[in-house]
């Protein structure tokens, strides 16, 4: 078995496995869970930019444009995981909590001289949480009832990325993704246990372009734009009402709230030489379109901005270090009782070349919310990603 075939059925194994809970946030009960920022592979101590970003021996799936890059007698893979400690707190109450994943596997190469392909797994969203409420019963001297709240699932998309060289050094770029996953919310409360089961589904295409322009002897200019339409969440839900003090169950379906994957649109510019690399996003996100069953609890745009920057210990070909720095801020797309919540980030990474021309990346990422209000829930989070990049020659006649 070759390496090719090992790594699609690493990657059937993981499509299998569907998306694992990457949070133990309360607020991931709403919308879609916690979403993922999208940081995977060797960019992610870059502060998670990569919309004008091109490298001939890594992916970047955050402009499929960027494939275009790739060296034209390599099949390029990579495969990354993360890992989080969480910190939770609301009202002098603290909680932790260690979570982690699979953060990428994707596969790349050139099928023509002009086209370019890339196949890959990665989550979008994560729901995990367990609250337990005590409340008190009208007409007791003080009495009180428990109920606890628990969920879990999320969403992963597989795609199929296309991107095409064009003249005046122009790329174009589109994914075919497939997004899908199940989330599981119930409510006990004594004997009786109330689960809410939905299964989730749609197809989704998103575009990008990059434009590369050499400005000196030593300086060059990306450009990079990606778009994406709303395209909304088919889902198949089931209530299921469990009493166990009479052995009874029913199971019916629901009807759902209108649940979607964004429109979007971003830009990006990085400014490189032969050691340094500079780089930024902007990204801009329609969560409003969403609806919201739970009273006090909207959806609001997202905004996302990211800079980052990275520095080769010596030339590229002599197999030089990357060591990598960036910082980011965007506010969160779920916002309880009209109370706003920012969240900022930095983080660091360096990746070392390995042996057979291989990279090995290791990031750091620390995330910390705010919010001017009283009564919101704040998270800190310390994440940690290990990414393998690693290529296979093959033949040019091979390939076309």
């Amino acid at each position: 078995m070759n390496r090719t075939q090992t790594f699609l059925i690493a990657c059937l194994v993981a499509v299998t496995a569907g998306a694992q809970n990457t949070t133990n946030s309360p607020n991931s009960m709403f919308g879609l869970g916690d979403i993922s920022t999208g940081e995977a592979g060797k960019y992610v101590g870059m502060g998670g930019v990569g919309i004008a970003l091109r490298s001939n021996d890594f992916l970047n799936s955050s402009n499929p444009a960027a494939l275009t890059a790739l060296d034209s007698l390599k099949f390029v893979y990579e495969v990354g995981v993360s890992a989080a400690q969480k910190k939770y707190s609301l009202t002098g109450n603290n909680s932790s909590s260690f979570v982690g994943n699979v953060s990428n596997i994707g596969i790349g190469f050139q099928a023509h001289r002009w086209w370019f392909i890339g196949i890959g797994i990665t989550p979008l969203s994560s729901v995990g949480y367990a609250i337990t409420l005590d409340e008190t019963v009208e007409g007791t001297d003080g009495g009180t009832i428990s109920s606890l709240f628990e969920g879990n699932g999320g969403l992963s998309k597989i795609y199929l990325s296309n991107a095409f060289r064009l003249p005046w050094n122009l790329s174009l770029g589109v994914n075919i993704s497939y997004v899908s996953g199940k989330t599981e919310q119930s409510e006990t409360q004594e004997s009786a246990t109330v689960k809410e089961t939905s299964y989730k589904r749609a197809f989704y295409t998103d575009f990008g372009v990059q434009y590369k322009r050499k400005l000196s002897k030593k300086w060059d200019m990306n450009l990079g734009a990606v778009y994406g339409y709303n395209q909304r969440l088919h889902q198949t839900n089931t209530r299921t009402v469990t009493n166990t003090s009479n052995d009874e169950t029913t199971e019916t379906k629901t009807n759902p709230t209108s649940e979607c994957m964004p429109l979007y649109y971003g830009l990006g510019v990085a400014l490189s030489n032969h050691r340094w690399t500079f780089s930024g996003d902007y990204k801009f996100l329609q969560w409003s379109e969403m609806e919201s069953d739970y009273t006090g609890v909207t959806y609001r745009d997202q905004n996302r901005m990211n800079v980052g920057m990275e520095y080769l210990s010596s030339e590229a070909y002599n197999k030089p270090i990357h060591y990598m720095l960036g910082v980011g801020m965007n506010n969160a797309y779920i916002m309880i009782n009209n109370k706003k919540v920012m969240n900022y980030s930095v983080s660091a990474g360096v990746a070392i070349p390995v042996m057979n021309n291989n990279l090995l990346s290791v990031g750091v990422k620390y995330d910390r919310q705010h919010s001017s209000s009283r009564g919101v829930q704040r998270e800190q989070s310390l994440s940690f990603y290990l990414n393998l990049t690693f290529s296979e020659w093959s033949p040019r006649t091979k390939i076309q």
